[in-house]
């Protein structure tokens, strides 16, 4: 089998990323050095040579961008195109998964996506009714708080007030906000992915069912994940799942 044509372009390094036999790999390379090329490429490979079938594929990156690129490339590359495959953002999949499945997400079925501006006008409504001081807790300072405390896998629940009056006072805010998105079926950003990975704790054969589909997680700019983000891509490549992930260690965003 002529495979040429899906190494062309690389430098040794990166064909040897791509055509690695299948296992978990983890590929650390620097900034500007064709990360996401590589990721996309490999797709190609397991693909055409491992011969994965496009719907059992699943690529993640961060930014639309290098999500719309990834999915170009991948349906010039692949087989019969890319047709099938899940390729996109974290948010953008999370979202994906939801409104397929938007019962066993507890949501209502034309839930809304609110954006960050959506957001810190509904806490400021919330910080109103609530009779706090504006001022002493101003809605970005609660949106960061409360962002903070879902990219971790946090809810109101799960969260211990203390003694500390702005803490606690910031868990109320986050349970008053959290109750008015649930009653009017709102979703920020960050619910997304937790919303997104609660449905594999909670909906087991639906995790399954998943599992059994995407054989292969690739995922872009690993360094940069949250604590639900890869909570979320470790359940659902499970035991068996093959992980390929690439990232550079030195400019990670969350340390």
């Amino acid at each position: 089998m002529d495979v040429s044509h899906l190494l062309d372009g690389l430098n040794a390094a990166q064909r040897e990323a791509v055509s690695a036999p299948p296992g978990h790999y983890l590929i650390l390379a620097g900034a500007g050095s064709g990360k996401t090329r590589v990721l996309t490429h490999r797709l190609a490979w397991l693909n055409e040579v491992e011969r994965v079938p496009a719907h059992g594929l699943l690529a993640v990156t961060f930014t639309n961008k290098a999500a719309a690129e990834m999915r170009g490339r991948a349906e010039a590359m692949l087989r019969n195109g890319s047709r099938g495959a899940w390729i996109g953002t974290f948010h953008g999949l999370a979202h994906r998964l939801l409104r397929l499945h938007w019962q066993d997400a507890g949501l209502p079925e034309s839930f809304q996506v609110i954006d960050s501006d959506d957001q810190l006008r509904l806490l400021k409504r919330v910080i109103a009714d609530l009779d706090l001081d504006e001022s002493r807790f101003p809605p970005r300072l609660a949106a960061w708080w409360i962002n903070g405390h879902k990219d971790d896998g946090r809810r109101p629940e799960a969260i211990q007030p203390g003694t500390d009056f702005t803490q606690a006072a910031l868990l109320e805010i986050y349970a008053a906000y959290h109750d008015r998105c649930l009653r009017a079926g709102l979703v920020d950003f960050a619910e997304l992915l937790l919303r997104a990975h609660e449905i594999w704790l909670q909906q087991p054969a639906l995790l399954s069912h998943y599992r059994n589909r995407f054989g292969h997680v690739l995922v872009d700019e690993f360094q940069d994940t949250n604590a639900v983000q890869y909570a979320f891509v470790r359940l659902l490549a499970g035991d068996s799942g093959q992980v390929f992930v690439v990232g550079d260690d030195d400019q990670s965003i969350y340390g």
